[in-house]
């Protein structure tokens, strides 16, 4: 059974289950299963359900869903009321990829870093929204317009300040499903104040557009500030 023709509800639970870490889990997983969550970037299928194991996250009995085939999206929001996105690849039935735009935990931390300049623009053209809709060619192209709002919306819904001349989200995964779409979100914040302070975030978005491509409903989840590598120096 392929992506294709595996039902929604089916995806959800299997997904649902490698969310609570749940062992022995029936749901198929990559062996190379990455997964990007609380803060931490695990590598293979017994890492990321250890990982999911000690830091649970537990879906709603209605979270709001969108599939295509080769992903699947969820919007929920924690008893606490907070808002959760959760982006996964789907390769083949199996789930591959996972990014978590939620709470980040009290113990994540990075691999140290050497730090080096850099400009997430790379052009004049000073945006807050990166990527091109040639490629992600299962987005309708109606809906590019509403991609780069929810990316300013992301942006602005960061509690700290944020920079609004170098702050920006790139989008990394896209994609329609009948009226609806679902874009997954890399957010690079930086601090107005000098010297400049960067972190980065996750964030999650869906929404449904009209036949004209009016914005009808969307709904973005963003993570909590991931830790800053530390940084290491020659």
């Amino acid at each position: 059974m392929n992506a294709a023709s595996k039902s929604t509800p089916q995806l959800l639970a299997e997904l649902s289950g490698l969310l609570r870490g749940l062992p022995g889990s029936a749901a198929p997983l990559a062996n190379a299963l990455t997964v990007q969550a609380m803060g931490f970037q695990v590598f293979g299928r017994t890492d990321a359900v250890d990982l999911l194991a000690r830091h649970p996250l537990a879906l709603s009995p209605s979270p709001h869903v969108l599939s295509a085939p080769g992903a699947l999206a969820v919007l929920d929001v924690t008893p606490e009321g907070r808002p959760v996105g959760v982006f996964a690849d789907v390769m083949d039935g199996v789930l591959a990829r996972l990014w978590v735009a939620g709470p980040v935990v009290d113990d994540a931390a990075t691999e140290p870093g050497v730090p080096v300049a850099s400009d997430d623009f790379l052009t004049q053209d000073r945006t807050h929204c990166a990527g091109d809709p040639i490629d992600f060619p299962s987005l309708d192209a109606l809906a590019w317009p509403q991609v780069q709002a929810c990316a300013a919306e992301a942006l602005q819904t960061v509690a700290e300040p944020a920079a609004a001349s170098s702050s920006r989200a790139v989008v990394v995964r896209a994609f329609s499903s009948g009226d609806g779409f679902a874009v997954l979100y890399a957010l690079r914040v930086l601090s107005p104040e000098v010297p400049r302070v960067a972190h980065r975030r996750w964030a999650v978005a869906v929404g449904r557009i009209g036949a004209d491509g009016a914005l009808l409903h969307r709904r973005i989840a963003v993570s909590d500030a991931w830790p800053v590598p530390a940084h290491v120096f020659f």
